[in-house]
């Protein structure tokens, strides 16, 4: 059995004017031989991060999954986003009964794509559970057919909905409710490449993972080129650093502080929670120092990649904002380095633009620091930090 298909409005009215004299179909009907097991946020979202032997399965459509997931999620569309079009039609220009048969109509023929997803994602061997936006009709018709197939998922309340709100209220607390120790340093001098080998023994907060943007006009370039997919809004962007601050914060080797990057608060095009900013801005400092010629690496692997292949993407950029490089740089400055990229000279491009940008304009924040100390080793300089905060029991 194929789900029905639609090109227009058109054929949409004419195969319900079809179903019309069909017996009407009720969800509370379909739903109440079926025992659900609900999970509630407000108690347990804890829980959604504790360990990875949990299969979380988003039951809304593509380009809402896409929007703002709750992390860690994947997405099995009880209505992909054409037949979530068509059945939204059907209730506002035909009746809840129509909208209620079309939607199950386009339901029952994915149980077998179903039992795959279910299968690829070795559902027997780990704890289902399924949310929509607000917890209604989508999850639980998708528990349903997950049921049916033989598994016992578990719906969250509130869906989507109640993960985001929780989000909210966390970056809402004032005072932010964890130490920090900030790492600072100049554009290039390994704080994220420091932060990842440390992450092993000690509790990280990544902004620039959560945001997929490395917090510079070129910021989204490092994961393009790695074939990720950005970040679509404020939400998500919150909702992700709240999901990471949640995973680490269940480390058994957390003892209420983190280690985070210097940043400003504008992470490509979304904003650090205020509240958390100001933790940040207010936290002790370790300074991170490096030598030019490991910058210059470092930004070369970052945002040129394998083969170069970050150049076309380096190249687009620097020309959109022309105007603007032109002014922080000087013309003759941006002209140079723009013929540096051009005849393959990368480095010279990537020197210039930090000895007469970044250095200029990303200036280390005013802070006496804790500890300064070089990232050319990037394993010595994790036992310098590590040391340091066993010594001032930290």
């Amino acid at each position: 059995m194929n789900p029905p298909e639609f090109n227009n409005d058109k054929e949409l009215f004419q195969y319900l004017l079809k179903s019309d004299n069909t017996p009407s179909i009720s969800l509370k009907k379909i739903f109440e031989k079926y025992d659900f097991k609900y999970i509630d946020l407000n108690e347990s979202v804890s829980e959604l991060f504790s360990n990875d032997n949990f299969l979380l399965i988003d039951a809304r459509s593509e380009k809402e999954f896409e929007e703002d997931p709750i992390p860690g999620a994947i997405n099995f569309p009880v209505l992909n986003n054409s037949e979530r079009h068509f059945t939204g039609l059907a209730y506002t220009k035909f009746s809840q009964t129509s909208a209620v048969k079309l939607a199950v109509d386009y339901a029952e023929p994915k149980i077998d794509s179903l039992f795959q997803f279910l299968n690829q994602n070795k559902a027997s061997e780990k704890r289902i559970i399924v949310y929509c936006w607000r917890g209604g009709g989508r999850s639980k018709y998708l528990s349903k057919m997950i049921t049916d197939l033989g598994f016992k998922p578990e719906i969250i309340i509130g869906g989507q909905k109640k993960y985001r709100a929780i989000a909210k209220e966390f970056f809402d607390s004032n005072p932010f409710p964890y130490k920090l120790l900030e790492i600072s340093g100049m554009t290039g001098c390994g704080k994220t490449d420091l932060l990842n080998y440390i992450k092993k023994i000690h509790p990280v907060i990544d902004l620039e993972k959560s945001a997929l943007h490395f917090s510079s006009l070129f910021g989204f370039v490092p994961y393009k080129i790695r074939g990720f997919k950005s970040v679509k809004n404020q939400s998500a962007f919150e909702n992700r650093l709240f999901g990471e601050i949640m995973t680490e914060s269940l480390r058994p080797d957390f003892k209420n502080l983190f280690l985070v990057e210097s940043e400003s608060r504008k992470i490509g095009d979304f904003f650090i929670p205020q509240n958390f900013y100001s933790a940040v801005e207010n936290a002790p400092s370790i300074q991170i120092t490096s030598s030019l010629e490991n910058r210059i690496k470092r930004i070369r692997n970052a945002y040129f990649g394998d083969y170069e292949k970050g150049k076309e993407a380096m190249l687009e950029i620097f020309k959109v904002k022309e105007r603007y490089f032109k002014k922080e740089m000087s013309t003759k400055l941006y002209y140079d380095a723009m013929n540096s990229l051009n005849s393959e000279d990368v480095n010279i491009f990537i020197e210039m633009l930090l000895l007469f940008f970044y250095d200029k304009k990303y200036k280390v924040k005013p802070k006496i620091p804790l500890l300064e100390i070089s990232s050319d080793d990037i394993p010595k300089a994790s036992d310098s930090i590590i040391d340091f905060l066993k010594e001032n029991k930290l």
